[in-house]
């Protein structure tokens, strides 16, 4: 499973162009759980892998991908929260706190909430740089954050085979009946065929469309990210 991310442009000047290495900060996961009842902070780890130091950057946004950093609020601190330079080889953990400002309405209690965990991995200028045009990247990886409250019915790992899928017309209904995310990476109908799917919160009923031609099914093979981004097996009965 590789992270999600996309690449900004920092600079561009016209002319020829030479392309610096790619930035190799990485975390350690795809994906963080802030667990309620482990305590109000979870930790992610950063890790440059590269040769040549990187300027980091981390925020958390609520969904909207384009939201420029310093307009995101969520009921979220972290430490440490400024740019800070990661030299070759060194790690950085940044905790994660669930501290919502008096002012705002807490997060749900009976569900999960998502929100995303942002990386800005901005590259140095290239030691041979002077005297030439340059464009220079820097990628942004941008992972998923569920936010667990204590005492959710049920558990996460069981979530995936509570979905109950129905035929209604020519497409498959899907509804999240638990009080957990599940994000199904594949789903595959029996001729082999595959069925785009996505994350489905909880409480959720989502229609998935069949490929042009395809007979509804009497069940559905997929397969859904665990905490830890490991895909797992399943299957199920499409009730009619």
């Amino acid at each position: 499973m590789t992270f999600r991310a996309m690449t900004w442009m920092t600079a561009l000047l016209a002319g020829a162009l030479a392309l610096p290495a790619s930035a190799a900060v990485t975390l350690q996961g795809t994906r963080i759980v802030h667990d309620a009842a482990k305590g109000r902070d979870v930790t992610v780890k950063a890790t440059n892998t590269g040769e040549q130091a990187a300027m980091v950057q981390i925020w958390i946004d609520d969904g909207d991908s384009h939201a420029r950093p310093e307009n995101v609020r969520t009921p979220f601190r972290l430490t440490p929260a400024d740019p800070r330079l990661l030299q070759a080889h060194q790690g950085q953990a940044y905790r994660i706190t669930y501290a919502p400002r008096p002012t705002e309405a807490p997060l749900p209690t009976d569900r999960e909430s998502v929100f995303y965990f942002n990386l800005l991995d901005i590259p140095p200028k290239p030691s041979d740089a002077n005297g030439k045009n340059l464009l220079q990247f820097a990628v942004r990886t941008r992972v998923k954050l569920f936010h667990r409250p204590a005492g959710l019915p049920g558990h996460a790992r069981d979530a995936a085979a509570q979905l109950q899928w129905r035929a209604v017309g020519g497409a498959l209904q899907v509804t999240n009946a638990s009080a957990y995310h599940v994000t199904v990476s594949t789903l595959t109908l029996p001729d082999g065929r595959k069925v785009e799917a996505d994350m489905i919160a909880p409480g959720a009923q989502v229609q998935l469309s069949l490929p042009a031609g395809a007979v509804m099914p009497a069940a559905v093979s997929f397969q859904w990210l665990d905490d830890y981004g490991t895909p797992r097996d399943a299957e199920a009965r499409v009730e009619r």
